[in-house]
C-alpha cells in the first residue's frame, strides 16, 4: 500500500511539473467521455431500450421507396391496398406527421402553432395502446363528412385543460375546423415525434 501512494505522489508530482501536458490530456479525456457517454445515451434511446409500447419487438415501420423519394410516405391508396391484401402483419395503420394552428373554442384564445398527427382510425390499436381517458377512434368516424373529432396528448389534456375529466367532448379548433376531443392518450405515446394531437385522415383523402 506505501508503494502504491508512493507512486502516486510521484505521478502528481510529474503531472504538475508538465502542467502544459496535463491540462491537454485532462481535455482529451473530458472530450472523449463526454462523447460516448453522449454517443451511448442516443444508442440507448433509439436501439437498447425497447419502446414504451406492448410487443414493441413487433412493430415495424413501412415506408414507401421511389427513385425521387427514397423514403416516402405511403400513398392512401396504395395503404388501402396493402392492408386490404397483406396476410404477414395483424394489421396496417397510416400515419402522417403534421403541423396545426390549434385553439380552444370561445373566449377568444388566440391560435398556437402544434405538432400533430393525421392518422387512420387503427393506429392506436396497432401500437397497442389504450385511451387514459374518452375513447379511441371509430371506423365509421375515419370516412369523408364523419363528425370531425381529435385525440389530444396527455400533455395538451394538462396544460390547456387542468387534467379535468370533463375534456371529453369539448369543442378545440383545428386548422379552422370545429373538432370534439373524444379521448386523452397515454403520456406513453411518443409518436409522431412530438405530436399533441391526432385527426383522421378522411379530411385528406
Amino acid at each position: 500500500m506505501s508503494t502504491l501512494i508512493t507512486e502516486l505522489k510521484y505521478a502528481c508530482r510529474m503531472l504538475v511539473k508538465a502542467l502544459g501536458f496535463t491540462m491537454i490530456a485532462i481535455a482529451a479525456l473530458a472530450l472523449g467521455i463526454g462523447a460516448n457517454a453522449a454517443i451511448f445515451s442516443v444508442v440507448n434511446a433509439v436501439l437498447l431500450r425497447p419502446l414504451p409500447y406492448p410487443d414493441s419487438d413487433q412493430l415495424v415501420m413501412v415506408r414507401e421507396r421511389m427513385a425521387k423519394f427514397p423514403m416516402g410516405s405511403v400513398a392512401y391508396p396504395n395503404w388501402l391496398d396493402w392492408r386490404e391484401g397483406q396476410k404477414g402483419f395483424t394489421d396496417l395503420a397510416l400515419v402522417r406527421r403534421e403541423n396545426f394552428n390549434f385553439a380552444r373554442t370561445g373566449g377568444g384564445a388566440t391560435p398556437e402553432r402544434m405538432a400533430g398527427g393525421r392518422v387512420s382510425f387503427n393506429f392506436l390499436s396497432v401500437m397497442g395502446l389504450k385511451p387514459r381517458l374518452g375513447r379511441d377512434f371509430t371506423e365509421a368516424e375515419d370516412v369523408p363528412g364523419a363528425a370531425p373529432v381529435a385525440l389530444i396528448s396527455d400533455q395538451v389534456w394538462q396544460t390547456h385543460f387542468g387534467g379535468a375529466p370533463e375534456v371529453i367532448g369539448q369543442q378545440v379548433m383545428v386548422d379552422g375546423v370545429a373538432r370534439e376531443i373524444v379521448g386523452v392518450l397515454p403520456p406513453e405515446l411518443a409518436f409522431p415525434r412530438q405530436a399533441q394531437i391526432y385527426v383522421l385522415l378522411a379530411a385528406v383523402r
